[in-house]
C-alpha cells in the first residue's frame, strides 16, 4: 500500500490524484467533524449536504469508502444511512457491512473495569452538567458544555487518579471529549489496516480532524 504519511489533504492534492485514479483506492473516514460539523451536543451532528451528495458516487467508484467513527457502529450507520460504505464504530471494536453487524473479538472484554471507572467519573461529570455517551465498548464525556471548562476537566483528572482499574484502560482527552475504553488494542490505526488488508488495497486516504484519529493517519 503506497504511503505519504499524515498530511494536509489540501496541500497535497498533486500527490493524492495518482493514487485516487489507481487500481485498488480507498477511502476512509471520520464522522463528528470531518462528514458533520463539529456541533455542541453530539446528537445535533448530521451528515453535511456535500457529503451526503458526494458520497454515494464515490461508492460505486472507488473499491473502498468507510466511515471510522467513535461513535457506536449503528449510531453512525442511521445518521448516514447510504449503502455500501463499511461502517466501522467504537473505534474499531464493530462493524457494519451490506447490513450486517459484528464484533470483533475481545471488543468487550473491558466492560467491568470500565463500569469500575465510571462509578467514580460519572457523580462528577452530572455535578458538572456534562453529558455523556455509553457506547457499549467505550465511555465519552463531553465537556463542551461544562459551565467552568477548566474546573469540570480537573475534577475529571481526580476522579481519574483514584479510580481502580484505570491503569488497565485507554483514557485519553480529544477535542472537549474524554474518551474511556479497553485496552484491546483497537483502534482506528487498527480498523484501517483492517480494511486495507480485507479489501486488498493497494493505496487509501484517511481523513480525520481529532487526536483520536491520529492512530488512523499513522496506519497509512
Amino acid at each position: 500500500m503506497t504511503n505519504i504519511g499524515p498530511q494536509p489533504l489540501f496541500d497535497h492534492l498533486d500527490d493524492v490524484a495518482p493514487l485516487v485514479a489507481g487500481p485498488r483506492f480507498g477511502l476512509v473516514v471520520d464522522y463528528d467533524g470531518t462528514l458533520s460539523d463539529f456541533v455542541p451536543v453530539s446528537d445535533e451532528a448530521v451528515l453535511h449536504p456535500a457529503a451526503a451528495e458526494a458520497l454515494p458516487s464515490l461508492v460505486r467508484q472507488l473499491s473502498l469508502v468507510a466511515v471510522v467513527s467513535g461513535r457506536g457502529g449503528r449510531n453512525v450507520a442511521e445518521r448516514m444511512n447510504i449503502d455500501g460504505i463499511i461502517y466501522v464504530g467504537n473505534h474499531g471494536a464493530e462493524y457494519i457491512s451490506d447490513g450486517e453487524y459484528r464484533v470483533v473479538d475481545g471488543a468487550g472484554e473491558a466492560r467491568d473495569r470500565i463500569d469500575a471507572v465510571l462509578k467514580h467519573v460519572i457523580p462528577v461529570a452530572e455535578d458538572e452538567g456534562l453529558f455523556w455517551e455509553d457506547k457499549g465498548f467505550s465511555v465519552t464525556i463531553h465537556t463542551r458544555k461544562a459551565r467552568d471548562l477548566e474546573k469540570a476537566e480537573r475534577r475529571l483528572e481526580s476522579a481519574l487518579e483514584t479510580a481502580p482499574e484505570v491503569n488497565a484502560l485507554d483514557v485519553f482527552w480529544g477535542n472537549l471529549v474524554l474518551e474511556i475504553r479497553g485496552r484491546t488494542g483497537l483502534h482506528k490505526g487498527h480498523a484501517v489496516r483492517a480494511l486495507a488488508r480485507d479489501h486488498s488495497l493497494e493505496s487509501l486516504i484517511f481523513i480525520g480532524d481529532d487526536t483520536t484519529d491520529i492512530d488512523g493517519m499513522r496506519a497509512v
